[in-house]
C-alpha cells in the first residue's frame, strides 16, 4: 500500500491560504489518516473544495455544497416562494401543501408534481421522509425544534427568520446566495428597498399618524407588536393600536376597539371576520373607521399581502396609499402588474385594488 508523509509547515500554510481564498476559514486535522506499518496516524486535510460555509438567520454556520441541487422547503412554506422569487424553483424536491393553490398552478404548472410530505412548519413530516427526498438542504424556521435533526443524516438545515420586511429582504438575499442566484436576489432586494424608502421619505414628517386595527383569524383577534402585520402597518406609516400585545395574534374585546377608536380597520382574508362584522354592528358605529367607511379586507393573490411573503411589499404599498393618499401616490394597478410580471411572469387581473 502506498504511503505519504505528513505535511510540513510550508504545506500547511499553502493549504490555509487556499482555504482563505475560497472563504473557508476553518481547519481540520482529523479528516484523513495514513496507515504505515500497521500504525494509524492522524493527518491533515482541508475541507472539500466542493463545499462552502454560509451563516443562516439563526447565526449558525452551515456547510453546503458549492452547487445546491436539491432543496426541501416543506417545513417552511414561505421558503418555497423565495425560491420562486429568485428563479430557483427547479431545485425544489419537497414543498408544503400550503404552496398549492390555483394561482400557483397557473404560474408554474409543474408545481403539482413536486412531492408534498406535509404542511407549513412540518410538524407532521418524519425524518425518514426527508431522507428519502435526498436533499442537499432543508429550509426551516428559526423556531423549529428540528433545527439540528438532520445533521447526522448528512443533510444541512438552513434557518430562515422572516418576521419583519427587512428580515424578508435579508432572507431573499440569503436564499439567492445559497442557490447561486445572487444577482437576481440583489436586484429584488434593491427593488424592495426602493419602494420602502419612498414610503419612509413621504411619511417621515407626518405628525398625526393614522391608527390601524388589523383583524386576523377572527374579528377580535389582532396582531400584536411582534407579528408581521404590525410591521406592515408601521412600514406603511401607521400605528398599530395593539402594538403593546405580544405572542402573535392577541384576543381583544369590543371595549378595546372602542377605546382605541382606530382610523382604519383592515381584515385578513384568511380568517372568519368580514367588513360587515364591523360596519353592521351598532355597538361599533361611533368608531372613526366605521363612520368613514374605512374598513377593508386585505388584498391577496398568491397569498395574503399582509403575511411574510414576497407579496407583502405590495401590501405595505397599498396600505400606505390607503392611509395617506395625499403623501403616497402609487398607481397600485400598475405596481401590481409590474410586480407579478417581473417576478412571476403573470398579471392578476382579478385583484380589486380600489377603495
Amino acid at each position: 500500500m502506498d504511503t505519504f508523509d505528513s505535511p510540513g509547515k510550508k504545506d500547511r500554510d499553502v493549504a490555509r491560504q487556499a482555504m482563505e481564498d475560497v472563504g473557508i476559514m476553518q481547519l481540520s486535522d482529523k479528516l484523513y489518516t495514513r496507515i504505515s506499518g500497521g500504525e494509524r496516524q492522524q493527518a491533515y486535510s482541508p475541507l472539500s473544495t466542493d463545499t462552502r460555509i454560509i451563516k443562516d438567520m439563526a447565526g449558525r454556520e452551515v456547510v453546503l455544497p458549492v452547487e445546491v441541487k436539491r432543496v426541501v422547503s416543506a417545513m417552511y412554506a414561505i421558503a418555497t416562494q423565495l425560491m420562486f422569487l429568485v428563479q430557483a424553483q427547479e431545485l425544489l424536491v419537497g414543498i408544503s401543501d400550503m404552496n398549492i393553490n390555483g394561482v400557483m398552478e397557473r404560474i408554474y404548472p409543474p408545481i403539482v408534481h413536486i412531492y408534498r410530505p406535509g404542511r407549513t412548519y412540518g410538524g407532521d413530516i418524519t425524518k425518514e421522509e426527508i431522507i428519502k427526498m435526498r436533499p442537499d438542504l432543508v429550509f426551516i424556521h428559526t423556531h423549529n425544534a428540528l433545527v439540528n435533526n438532520y445533521s447526522d443524516a448528512g443533510i444541512a438545515s438552513v434557518c430562515l427568520r422572516l418576521e419583519t420586511p427587512d428580515e424578508l429582504i435579508a432572507g431573499i438575499e440569503l436564499v439567492g446566495e445559497i442557490v447561486n442566484r445572487q444577482q437576481r436576489a440583489a436586484q429584488i432586494a434593491s427593488y424592495y428597498r426602493e419602494k420602502l424608502d419612498y414610503i419612509r421619505e413621504r411619511t417621515s414628517n407626518i405628525t398625526e399618524r393614522k391608527k390601524v386595527y388589523f383583524a386576523g383569524p377572527a374579528m377580535l383577534s389582532t396582531a400584536g407588536g411582534d407579528f408581521y402585520q404590525n410591521y406592515v402597518i408601521e412600514y406603511a406609516g401607521g400605528i398599530n393600536v395593539a402594538s403593546q400585545g405580544r405572542g402573535g395574534w392577541c384576543s381583544v374585546s369590543l371595549e378595546h376597539l372602542l377605546d382605541w377608536n382606530p382610523d382604519f380597520i383592515f381584515i385578513g382574508n384568511y380568517g372568519t371576520a368580514r367588513a360587515t362584522d364591523f360596519t353592521d354592528d351598532p355597538r361599533l358605529s361611533e368608531i372613526t373607521a366605521v363612520k368613514n367607511s374605512d374598513v377593508f379586507m386585505a388584498r391577496y393573490y398568491i397569498g395574503s399581502w399582509d403575511v411574510p411573503t414576497p407579496e407583502s411589499l405590495l401590501g405595505i404599498m397599498w396600505l400606505a396609499n390607503t392611509l395617506y393618499p395625499e403623501q403616497i401616490s402609487f398607481d397600485m394597478n400598475a405596481e401590481a402588474r409590474g410586480f407579478y410580471t417581473r417576478f412571476h411572469g403573470t398579471y392578476p387581473i382579478e385583484i380589486a385594488l380600489e377603495k
